[in-house]
């Protein structure tokens, strides 16, 4: 079992609201897997990106998209040859945030009924070595991916290393099951966080195992270089 990080997140905002600049990961096995699919605006950069690490979009078998919030599932309908799987809680989610959006703006309630090849799922093993976790709070059906001897994908359950302890990051549907859904992933001795890059449990303390880095060109041409 292989993993390959096609972006790593990074945790801020700005004045306008959520950058959603989010994790994706590829999961190589018996079968190929796509763990999120990114935002809006990388939506023309994420097979230039797949191609580049050696690996064709059409080889991927199954997207799990760990919820349907904008930043983590825009780009599922990418992949019409593939399986696209989605917790049946958020489905259901989905409908009630279709009827009024209000209950949770940054859904795509919409994108289910768009994706030829979609599969309502539960938690349980899935291939050798695989495990889907159902981690609520964040979102109702919020999908983790266990990848045996690697760690979890958390997308959201964890959204960084500054989301391990007090309250839950914002927004959040129920803080309560956010906070069980956290405790259960602290025993694990590796989290890939959804906004961050990948935390390592050393001395019973959760440390990145790099920076988090942004680059961002200005229209002037200058590039500004964030860290944390």
């Amino acid at each position: 079992m292989k993993l390959v990080p096609l972006f790593f997140g990074f945790p801020a905002r700005s004045h306008r609201g959520y950058l959603g600049l989010s994790s994706a990961y590829l999961v190589v096995g018996e079968r190929l897997f796509l763990y999120d699919t990114l935002g809006y605006g990388e939506r023309e950069g994420l097979f230039a990106r797949m191609e580049a690490l050696g690996f064709s979009p059409l080889d991927v078998e199954v997207v799990v998209v760990s919820h349907l919030h904008f930043d983590h599932a825009a780009n599922a309908d990418l992949f019409p040859w593939a399986e696209v799987w989605v917790h049946e809680a958020e489905l259901d989610h989905a409908l009630r945030v279709y009827r009024d959006p209000r209950a949770d703006p940054a859904c795509l309630a919409h994108l289910p009924g768009v994706l030829p090849r979609l599969r309502p799922v539960r938690e349980g093993r899935v291939a050798p070595g695989l495990a889907l976790l159902h981690l609520p709070g964040h979102t109702p059906g919020l999908l983790g991916l266990e990848v045996e001897g690697l760690g979890v994908l958390v997308s959201d359950a964890v959204k960084s290393r500054y989301d391990l302890e007090g309250p839950t990051a914002p927004p959040c549907w129920n803080p309560g099951l956010a906070q069980k859904s956290r405790q259960r992933l602290l025993a694990y001795p590796r989290l890939f966080p959804g906004h961050d890059v990948p935390l390592r449990k050393e001395g019973g303390a959760f440390l990145p195992e790099k920076e988090a880095e942004l680059s961002l060109r200005l229209g002037d041409g200058r590039e500004v270089v964030l860290r944390l």
